[in-house]
């Protein structure tokens, strides 16, 4: 099992990352028949690139979980960007919840990186699967223009071919520019 399989959004973005008004003007939408569409469209954008299933970064600020069967000498969250840590809770020796009160954390590295605070080690714990979880706040403050527009070029292709196969003798591929500027901040991973 890998990292990304652990990780649980707990807390999803208060709003997402392209409005409405922004999708309606970058498709030229003038009415408002297709606003639930639109909206259905720029999630399944989002969702396409933010996350373990997407290129592993977090769009707007958002809530994750890890869970770990054991405490490593270096915790890593892969997801990112981290805004903060919030907790890091653990099942003790005796088999009763607890939380570790202090810890260190590299939150400019990408991935993030965390460790037991100075002079001092990570707490016995009990032997079970997700005997450790570790709460984090990830998200971009400014999300990246360049972003916005990879989820906009994302919904105007949505927008244009809303079949999953068509007849025509053409084939359609998702614009390039996504892919360029998607590449640049995908986080690594063996999928």
């Amino acid at each position: 099992m890998n990292e990304w399989t652990r990780l649980v959004r707990t807390v999803p973005p208060a709003s997402p990352v392209v409005t409405l008004a922004e999708a309606r003007r970058h498709l030229r939408v003038f009415h408002e028949d297709d606003n639930a569409e639109i909206e259905m469209m720029v999630a399944a954008a989002t969702a396409a690139i933010e996350g373990p299933n997407g290129i592993g970064i977090a769009l707007g600020s958002q809530t994750w979980r890890l869970s770990l069967d054991h405490f490593p000498c270096e915790i890593i969250a892969p997801l990112g960007p981290v805004i903060s840590v919030t907790s890091i809770g653990y099942t003790d020796s005796a088999g009763d919840p607890a939380t570790v009160a202090t810890w260190r954390a590299d939150i400019d590295s990408s991935p993030l990186r965390i460790w037991p605070a100075r002079d001092t080690s990570w707490p016995a714990i009990v032997c079970e699967p997700g005997a450790v979880k570790v709460t984090f706040v990830c998200g971009y403050t400014d999300i990246p223009v360049d972003l916005k527009w990879a989820i906009l070029l994302i919904v105007g292709h949505f927008y244009e071919h809303r079949e999953a196969v068509t007849t025509d003798l053409k084939a359609i591929e998702l614009p390039m520019g996504v892919s360029s500027i998607l590449e640049r901040y995908r986080v690594g991973r063996v999928a």
